[in-house]
C-alpha cells in the first residue's frame, strides 16, 4: 500500500460520538453525497454509488480501535486503505483521514494526477463527516 494523502478537520463533538458514526456504515448515506445504498453485513459493508466514480460499487471491511478506525476497500476498480484517525481534544475532535493505494492492483492509474482530485473529494466528505458529528452532538446535548 502505497500512502496517496492526507486530510484533517475538527469536529465540535467527541471522539465517541465520530467513532459511533464510523463504526456505523448506513451513515454513509448522510455524509458521502454519492453514495446511494449500503448493505450490511458482519464487520463489513458494500456501497453503491450514483454518477462517475472509480468504484461505482465497493466491498468495505472495518476495523476499529479506541482511536482509529480503518475502511478497507476490496472489489472495486481501485482497492485502498482509508484510515480515520481520532484524537479528542478540549471542545472536539481532530479527524485525520489517511488514503492508502493498493497501486500493484492499479498500474494504468497515472497516481500523481489521481492524488489531488481524490484528495479534494475525500476532504468534502471529511468536512460533511465533522459536520454530522456536530448536529449528532448538538441534537444528543
Amino acid at each position: 500500500m502505497k500512502k496517496l494523502f492526507t486530510n484533517v478537520v475538527m469536529a465540535k463533538a467527541s471522539k465517541e460520538q465520530v467513532l459511533t458514526i464510523l463504526e456505523n456504515p448506513e451513515t454513509l448515506l448522510q455524509w458521502v453525497p454519492e453514495v446511494q445504498t449500503v448493505t450490511q453485513a458482519a464487520n463489513a459493508f458494500t456501497v453503491h454509488r450514483s454518477g462517475a466514480a472509480l468504484n461505482q460499487t465497493e466491498h468495505i471491511a472495518v476495523g476499529k480501535t479506541a482511536n482509529q478506525v480503518v475502511y478497507r476497500s476490496t472489489e472495486g476498480r481501485v482497492a485502498y486503505d482509508l484510515i480515520f484517525d481520532l484524537a479528542g481534544e478540549a471542545g472536539g475532535t481532530t479527524i485525520t483521514e489517511t488514503v492508502y493505494l493498493d497501486e500493484t492492483a492499479v498500474p494504468h492509474l497515472p497516481l500523481t494526477s489521481l492524488a489531488p482530485i481524490a484528495k479534494h473529494a475525500f476532504g468534502e466528505n471529511l468536512d460533511h463527516l465533522a459536520e454530522l458529528a456536530e448536529r449528532l452532538s448538538y441534537t444528543n446535548s
